[in-house]
């Protein structure tokens, strides 16, 4: 998805959902990264769908660039960085 929003930020232009808890998302800048959610999914009740395979790789970004799922979970862009897996 490529929004025509305009932000300060960098948005996700892609997103894939990898085994174990694991997003790979292209930048609209181009860059590559790769998300572990694992901490996230794991420690926030609100996220429980999240652990459901099925469910996980329903991922979508939203307008502004963040990542969202269709029963209203949701990652801001700029929160989303905090789980580059190095």
């Amino acid at each position: 998805m490529n929004s025509a929003v305009k932000t300060a930020w960098i948005k996700a232009a892609s997103v894939r959902a990898n085994n174990h808890f694991q997003l790979h998302l292209t930048m609209e800048d181009g860059e590559k990264l790769d998300l572990d959610l694992t901490p996230l999914i794991n420690s926030r009740e609100a996220f429980w769908r999240l652990k459901a395979f099925r469910y996980f790789q329903k991922v979508s970004i939203d307008p502004l660039g963040g990542l969202c799922w269709p029963e209203g979970e949701d990652i801001s862009p700029t929160k989303m960085l905090d789980y580059i897996k190095r």
